[in-house]
């Protein structure tokens, strides 16, 4: 029987998931309780491969085309918990805010 790699989150282990995944699960700051958006990138260390930030554009109730977008930076190791549907995140948005 093959082994199933598995990702490790603090101590807890989640099966393997994929970015198209990721994309459609809403990511939520558990501070606040917003809902800030979806993952849009991923930054990952090149000689690692591990996965070092999510990127989350912010949503606007109006949306401009004025400049750059801000988004959300947001260290993997910020990640309390990925569910069926949400990603819950514990973060500073001010300092997450790019």
């Amino acid at each position: 029987m093959e082994k199933k790699n598995t990702i490790i989150i603090g101590r807890k282990r989640i099966p393997d998931m994929k970015f198209l995944e990721l994309r459609q699960k809403d990511v939520i700051n558990c501070n606040t309780g917003e809902c800030l958006g979806f993952v849009l990138d991923l930054e990952f260390e090149i000689h690692t491969g591990k996965i070092c930030y999510l990127i989350v554009p912010k949503t606007t109730k109006m949306f401009i085309c004025v400049g750059k977008n801000k988004v959300y930076k947001i260290p993997y190791k910020c990640i309390v918990r990925i569910g069926r549907d949400t990603i819950l995140v514990d973060i500073n948005e001010k300092e997450c805010l790019k």
